[in-house]
């Protein structure tokens, strides 16, 4: 039996980007996440996509907890508004946080943090619980992570990795794919 899918782990930058593709993505998932009854577990800031998932979810009255370091708090660059905020001392206890606390996982676009939090999970997962490996779901929106798609090809072709770790990633880019994946019949 399947474990039921409570907790959501989002990863994403913590900017905008250029395209506003993103951002609208970002606001129709926490929007969609909260209006399901999914806690939401993120890096805690208030900036950039992170802020904006933060931001949706409070406006529709849902649970979010954010996971930030005291360096981000020291600039100024955490969320104050969200159901539970945990400080940390550093990054690496964030990660730890993030991965343990979840029952699957939600990697928007995002810059050199987003691809090491994705990493991370990957290879904890792999470690870890190769045969139970939670959802990990990749929004390629916008084709924003078609070369990471090709480099998992090229791992795999390569045999650097196995099929069997890549079994619970998913490529999406849409909401729909989102609840058949978190939500199944």
């Amino acid at each position: 039996m399947k474990k039921e899918i409570k907790n959501i782990t989002v990863y994403c930058g913590s900017r905008y980007g250029i395209n506003p593709a993103h951002a609208a993505f970002a606001g129709m998932l926490g929007e969609f996440l909260t209006k399901n009854g999914f806690h939401i577990i993120y890096g805690g800031g208030s900036i950039g996509l992170m802020g904006l998932i933060a931001d949706t979810a409070i406006s529709a009255k849902g649970q979010i907890t954010g996971i930030i370091p005291h360096i981000f708090i020291e600039k100024e660059q955490a969320h104050r508004g969200i159901t539970k905020l945990i400080e940390v001392d550093t990054m690496d206890e964030r990660k730890e946080k993030l991965i343990n606390m979840a029952d699957a996982f939600i990697i928007l676009p995002g810059g050199i943090g987003t691809l090491e939090e994705l990493s991370d999970t990957l290879s904890h997962m792999t470690i870890y619980r190769e045969n139970q490996c939670p959802p990990i779901i990749i929004a390629n929106i916008d084709n924003f992570y078609d070369p990471l798609k090709t480099l998992f090809g090229h791992w795999t072709d390569g045999e650097f990795i196995s099929k069997q770790a890549l079994q619970s990633v998913h490529f999406i880019t849409t909401i729909k794919e989102i609840k058949e994946i978190l939500t199944p019949v």
